[in-house]
């Protein structure tokens, strides 16, 4: 028996190695691959031709691979073994040595098991992420297989090789596809691994197809990262936002100040000075100097004139715009502030912290504004952090004016310009030390909703040793200011709500209380799915701790007789129940409104079959928010039943041509259930421009007025319309992490995929298009410039 080993190279979490073998005619040729513990690994032979196969065994950890070749015959008798010893760091070099001197014939050998699909199961990923706060990865993707192969299994090995026995992946459903005219089956899979160590993901069956490996070690999970992570923004990734600021700073360089010369509003940037670093002053004065737009003035108000350093440097500035202020005492951040305001000539107030930096462009984009819309009684925008190496890091892409994140926490923060009637009324108010902006701003949205967002980062917030923007616990007491400035806003607008604090510093929970006893109308539009329909009303039942509420299940064409005998026993069981029945073709639209038209409520709660409650709260807290009269839609959370994010509000995504597809897309979606999400935001209640209708709540005046769901939109996009139309009508969509249930997804119904159902998604994706084209072009108003598809 000859057994040898020839070209090694390494890709993606596994090891190719050309091997030559041969034997007597009647025998088999069998491999197997052991630790230096014997351990058995993975491995998987693909013939070549004549003697020579190459075998695929994933990267562990182990101190060597040793390699079996068996001759086996009829009976399944070795006759012959042969082994080799291979040391990974052998594989290693050797990997490294055949991509310089031997590339081609490497390439060749490398990823046979991903080309191959005759008797070949794949693993394809789609989803990797680690979960904050937690020693856990989630995985997600497709298991794609032979039509034949049955029981396929997902295993996970750790580094040593040794199977993980607590592992538990969540395997979705079987579905059929065609591959170049192949059959095969896909299987949703995902699995959640620690986040530290190499680990390797085993795909499996019983009918003779060839494994798959997904193997872990650190330079793939590099690799998975950087494709497959799901967030939003991934442009704040510290790598990307460093390439971009660079690619700003060198651009604006060569720009020249007469080029940005136009007759706008003054600005007065005021600057409350309290022990500030010179080299700190130095920086903030020259950012300011260095503006293309030069109609301002800059009012610095010393409340330490005892800091001689600092006194000897204000006193040395000459430049006639700069106002040094200088106060007996420290009268605190707010009273120092005011003294600023007071003092300031310009048409707006902007509100500037002593140690930060603002982007050359800054007030010209706040001018450019002022000049297209002279309404607007205050502008903010985007900023990133300035850290002790003086790079620019962690970019904040923010909302456009969103009251209920607003209430969340102080979004908006820099850099804040406001019209200085405005400010020189409401001035900063001391009892509110800490948070006396949010108090402040606060203050403000109750006057007036003109407040425009720059999407654009013009502000560089100093991380120091004692700044907020370090961490926001280093001014503990700021936690409960703002809090107290939340309840004293509800309660000047008499709102019946509470104010609570949360586990992070400076955000905030509010509590609305529900007034009266207002009735909920639950309409579920169903098609067979008995054991579906059943687990939702169930769990409405079980764990809903809402009493006022009625459930109209609209029947729709159902075929079994179990769907009839399921309606007369479950109208038994639930007292809350009515069966309705609709009698024509399925439309999603259509039969929500003939449902409504059965309803009794004070709101409508359209609710997919395919839900099942989670949270007792939910019903209570959609309806405390739906009831306020700038609300016209409330929508949840929801959840695949793997404990992932399916829905925490949908935005927009902007087309750069017509070219492009843009629409609606699922925000956070893949994340973790408890991860919060860039800037917190899968976790904070919010405004946003569209939520699903598989769990969405509407007053029934608002439904009246709007006449209910288009029926122009058979089965997709019904709620997007309905939501852009509530928000056109001057209403809020807001979306509530408080409402938090499971979604199974489209159980009733078929794949948007192919065949009719494809010609009919299209169709009513160019009806959207031409409605709400504003959205595809200017984008979603909520998520910012740097939203991507996640």
């Amino acid at each position: 028996m000859h057994f040898s080993i020839g070209l090694i190279c390494r890709g993606q979490g596994v090891t190719y190695i050309s091997v030559s073998a041969e034997c007597v005619e009647e025998c088999e040729l069998r491999f197997r691959a052991e630790s230096e513990e014997r351990v058995l690994l993975p491995v998987e032979a693909y013939h070549i031709e004549g003697d020579k196969s190459i075998l695929v065994t994933p990267l562990l950890e182990t101190d060597s691979v040793i390699l079996i070749c068996e001759a086996v015959d009829s009976a399944g008798l070795v006759l012959e073994r042969k082994a080799k010893r291979l040391k990974r760091t052998q594989i290693k070099w050797l990997s490294r040595l055949n991509y310089k001197t031997s590339r081609g014939d490497a390439f060749k050998v490398r990823d046979i098991d991903r080309v191959t699909y005759t008797r070949q199961i794949h693993l394809n990923p789609t989803i990797y992420l680690d979960v904050p706060d937690a020693d856990s990865t989630i995985v997600k993707g497709v298991i794609c297989a032979p039509e034949n192969e049955d029981d396929i299994c997902l295993s996970l090995l750790a580094a040593d090789g040794r199977l993980v026995e607590e592992f538990e992946p969540f395997i979705g459903s079987a579905s059929s596809v065609l591959y170049e005219g192949v059959p095969r089956k896909e299987i949703a899979f995902m699995a959640r691994l620690p986040k530290s160590e190499t680990f390797c993901l085993v795909a499996s069956g019983e009918n003779g197809s060839r494994s798959a490996f997904m193997c872990f070690d650190p330079p793939s999970r590099e690799y998975y990262a950087a494709l497959y992570d799901p967030h939003m923004y991934r442009c704040s990734a510290p790598q990307r936002w460093s390439g971009i600021s660079d690619a700003r700073a060198r651009k604006l360089e060569s720009a020249s100040i007469e080029d940005y010369e136009f007759d706008g509003v003054m600005f007065s940037i005021v600057v409350p000075l309290y022990n500030t670093p010179v080299p700190f002053l130095r920086e903030m004065i020259d950012s300011v100097y260095s503006q293309f737009y030069q109609k301002w003035e800059l009012l610095l108000v010393n409340s330490t004139p005892e800091n001689n350093e600092l006194t000897k440097e204000l006193q040395q500035i000459r430049d006639s715009r700069v106002k040094v202020i200088t106060l007996d005492k420290n009268y605190g951040i707010a009273g120092n502030t005011n003294r600023g305001i007071e003092a300031a000539s310009g048409d707006y107030i902007v509100f500037f912290d002593h140690d930060d930096l603002l982007d050359p462009m800054a007030l010209f984009e706040y001018a450019s504004v002022l000049r297209d819309d002279e309404d607007a009684d205050a502008i903010y925008c985007d900023e990133d952090f300035l850290n002790e190496e003086g790079s620019f890091v962690a970019p904040h892409f923010k909302s456009d004016f969103n009251l209920d994140l607003l209430r969340c926490h102080n979004y908006i923060t820099h850099l804040l310009a406001v019209r200085a009637p405005f400010a020189k009324e409401l001035r900063l108010d001391s009892s509110f030390d800490g948070a006396q902006d949010y108090d402040f701003l606060l203050r403000l949205v109750e006057r007036t909703d003109k407040i425009a967002h720059v999407s654009k980062v013009l502000y560089h917030w100093r991380i120091s040793d004692s700044s907020t923007a370090k961490s926001a616990d280093n001014k503990g007491y700021a936690d409960d200011a703002g809090r107290r400035a939340l309840q004293a806003h509800y309660n000047r607008l008499g709102i019946a709500a509470r104010a609570e604090a949360t586990e992070s510093s400076c955000f905030y929970h509010t509590v609305y209380e529900v007034l009266g006893d207002p009735k909920v109308s639950v309409i579920i539009p169903n098609k067979d799915s008995v054991a579906v329909l059943d687990r939702c009303l169930n769990s409405i039942a079980d764990k809903t701790n809402y009493d006022n509420f009625e459930v109209i299940v609209v029947e729709n064409n159902s075929e079994s007789p179990e769907t009839f005998d399921y309606y007369q026993n479950a109208s038994d069981r639930f007292p809350f129940l009515r069966v309705v029945t609709w009698d024509g073709p399925f439309n999603y639209s259509a039969i929500n409104n003939f449902g409504a038209g059965f309803a009794t409520g004070d709101y409508y709660l359209l609710l997919n079959n395919d839900v099942e409650v989670i949270d007792p709260d939910w019903m209570r807290s959609m309806v405390s928010v739906c009831q306020r009269s700038d609300v016209g839609v409330v929508g949840a959370k929801l959840l695949y039943p793997d404990d992932t994010v399916q829905h925490a509000g949908v935005f927009m995504i902007t087309c750069g041509s017509v070219s492009e597809l843009g629409g609606p897309a699922h925000a956070f979606t893949h994340l973790d259930r408890n991860d919060a999400g860039y800037m917190r935001r899968a976790s904070l209640v919010q405004d946003v421009s569209i939520v699903t209708g598989a769990c969405l709540m509407t007053g029934r005046d608002v439904f009246e007025e709007l006449n209910g769901l288009d029926e122009d939109f058979v089965v997709a996009f019904n709620d997007v319309d309905y939501c852009l139309r509530v928000r056109e009508s001057g209403r809020l969509v807001v979306y509530d992490p408080d409402a938090l249930l499971y979604h199974y997804e489209s159980f009733s119904r078929g794949s948007d995929s192919n065949g009719k159902n494809a010609e009919r998604f299209i169709a009513e994706q160019g009806k959207l298009r031409a409605r709400w084209n504003k959205y595809y072009l200017g984008g979603d108003p909520y998520f910012g410039a740097y939203a991507t598809m996640p």
